[in-house]
């Protein structure tokens, strides 16, 4: 049986998708060890002796420890898959190694494409009704997200925020210090925060008991934030920032909604709110090609066929 060292990351959303790659592992025989990223030991690893040595790069914290380790771990058998969503993620140092392979969102060459999957169970939850009518979960610390944040508190006089509240107060500073809110709006924003959520039954909740959840991208992830399929695959009804990755993968106006500017964004909330059963019908149809067509077992099975050349379904 072929042996893989997983590398989990030290932010959630790097974690989510580390644990799902995992279990596709797992599903297509391979024997799994799982080390974080603080964990690594070049000795330990030698015993191990990893036919696959996978990481996805995310905002990681412990970076220095990650490269110094790619860089002093010598072996002529061992594959390394790295992925990311864009290719800037993934550090020089690391990216001309021999038996290196990688997969990143923003690839134009189709054989190192990596678009994002999503452990549709994960997110299963059953809808017990509104709890919410706006969400946003996510950092709110971007300047083109907190002028979406303000103009949506100017319309609508209260959003749900869920995100560390670090990230939170600094949006605050900056929104004052902007002046994108005046003094009673600044308060309306403060009385959305919600608090920091990080597990996915606890986000599952909170999508599919909102109204609408919005998405915002901001000038340095313009590939299709995880975040979209979190949403999707919990039955949610997501608005998201128009982007030509996502419409490749699913039906705009038809399993997820889009917007192109903040008017556009307020117009489509306010239609939404009023039309609750279309964005129920759309919520439903995005959450079944979610599930249908973006699992990690499906990913990951194309990534090793283009990496061993071979039909990786049939081990």
């Amino acid at each position: 049986m072929d042996k893989v060292l997983l590398i989990l990351p030290d932010n959630n959303k790097g974690k989510f998708i580390s644990k799902g790659f995992s279990a596709a592992f797992n599903e297509l025989a391979f024997f799994v060890f799982e080390k974080k990223i603080y964990d690594l030991n070049i000795e330990e690893v030698k015993k191990i002796s990893p036919d696959i040595i996978f990481i996805f790069w995310s905002g990681l914290v412990q970076k220095d420890i990650l490269i110094d380790f790619f860089e002093n771990y010598v072996s002529d058998t061992t594959i390394t898959i790295h992925c990311a969503e864009l290719k800037r993620e993934i550090p020089e140092a690391v990216l001309n190694k021999a038996n290196n392979y990688i997969f990143t969102q923003d690839s134009n060459d189709k054989k190192s494409l990596y678009f994002p999957a999503v452990n549709a169970k994960d997110y299963k939850t059953k809808f017990s009704g509104y709890k919410y009518s706006l969400t946003f979960a996510g950092n709110p610390a971007y300047i083109e997200r907190e002028k979406i944040l303000a103009s949506l508190i100017y319309e609508f006089g209260h959003i749900n925020i869920f995100c560390r509240s670090f990230d939170f107060y600094k949006s605050v500073d900056e929104i004052y210090k902007q002046k994108l809110l005046n003094e009673y709006n600044l308060e309306l924003y403060k009385n959305s925060y919600k608090g920091y959520v990080s597990s996915q039954k606890e986000l599952a909740e909170i999508f599919v008991s909102s109204k609408i959840n919005i998405d915002m991208e901001n000038k340095n992830n313009k590939p299709l934030n995880y975040r979209c399929l979190e949403i999707m695959a919990s039955g949610g009804f997501l608005l998201a920032p128009y982007n030509t990755i996502i419409t490749k993968y699913f039906d705009d106006g038809k399993e997820f909604e889009t917007y192109k500017s903040i008017s556009e964004l307020t117009n489509k909330i306010n239609f939404y709110l009023q039309n609750l059963n279309i964005a129920n019908l759309i919520a439903a149809k995005g959450r079944k090609n979610t599930v249908s067509n973006n699992s990690f077992y499906d990913k990951l099975k194309v990534m090793l066929r283009l990496v061993y050349d071979k039909n990786i379904g049939n081990r």
